[in-house]
């Protein structure tokens, strides 16, 4: 039997699927810490954000966003930033559900939730 959907049913189904896996109220975030060796300069990296589930300490990480100014300048990286990479086993679930379907709706899932913009989904 061959079934029919269209696409702004598969992208509510699939903004349903982001909700139910990421509870955006138990989404937490920090911008991880860094030390430059070049300048000495050290401190949060507000160029990426890392996001985990509940609790710091658990290492739920579930995705890393990254802006441009994260990638040296000249590296192929600038074509596809800014850009969030989804951690396993989150990525495998979604790729298993919808191929690379879901990637166009958890950018605007994303950008919404987070008011971070998204070029590119990277799936490592």
């Amino acid at each position: 039997m061959k079934y029919i959907i269209t696409e702004s049913k598969l992208e509510s189904a699939i903004i349903d699927i982001l909700d139910e896996m990421f509870p955006v109220e138990d989404v937490n975030w920090y911008h991880p810490y860094d030390y430059d060796e070049d300048t000495g300069e050290e401190g949060d990296d507000e160029n990426r954000v890392e996001f985990y589930m509940g609790d710091y300490e658990d290492d739920n990480a579930c995705f890393r966003w990254y802006d441009c100014q994260y990638f040296n300048q000249g590296a192929s990286a600038h074509d596809l930033c800014p850009m969030v990479s989804i951690e396993y086993p989150f990525d495998k679930k979604l790729n298993g559900y919808f191929g690379d379907n879901w990637h166009e709706p958890f950018k605007k899932w994303f950008t919404k939730n987070f008011d971070l913009p998204v070029k590119t989904v990277a799936v490592l």
